[in-house]
């Protein structure tokens, strides 16, 4: 897993995560976090606008209250706050992947 140096200063920033976490917490992230087409509504929406502004970024997991935005090729660029009327949304996604992983 690389982290960018950007992406590194984002995480310390906007996370509060010391330097020895940074890439621990991207890996989490990348396997973990919900997916773009596990999204709908005005979250998808506001993943799609995402999407749209950070051009280099193909793969956008949200984890943890953070949007992480990766390459193709598993780098990770830089992390975004969520918005808060989205976090609810968010656990719900999250609850309902945990119910069918349990079935």
């Amino acid at each position: 897993m690389q982290v960018t140096h950007h992406a590194k200063d984002r995480i310390k920033e906007r996370c509060g995560l010391p330097k020895k976490a940074i890439e621990r917490n991207a890996v989490h992230a990348l396997q973990n976090g919900v997916r773009h087409e596990e999204c709908t509504g005005k979250l998808k929406k506001y993943v799609d606008w995402v999407f749209l502004s950070h051009q280099r970024g193909a793969n956008i997991r949200l984890y943890s209250n953070h949007v992480y935005i990766f390459t193709s090729s598993e780098k990770l660029i830089t992390v975004l706050p969520i918005p808060h009327i989205y976090k609810n949304t968010i656990n719900k996604i999250i609850r309902n992947r945990n119910e069918n992983a349990s079935e």
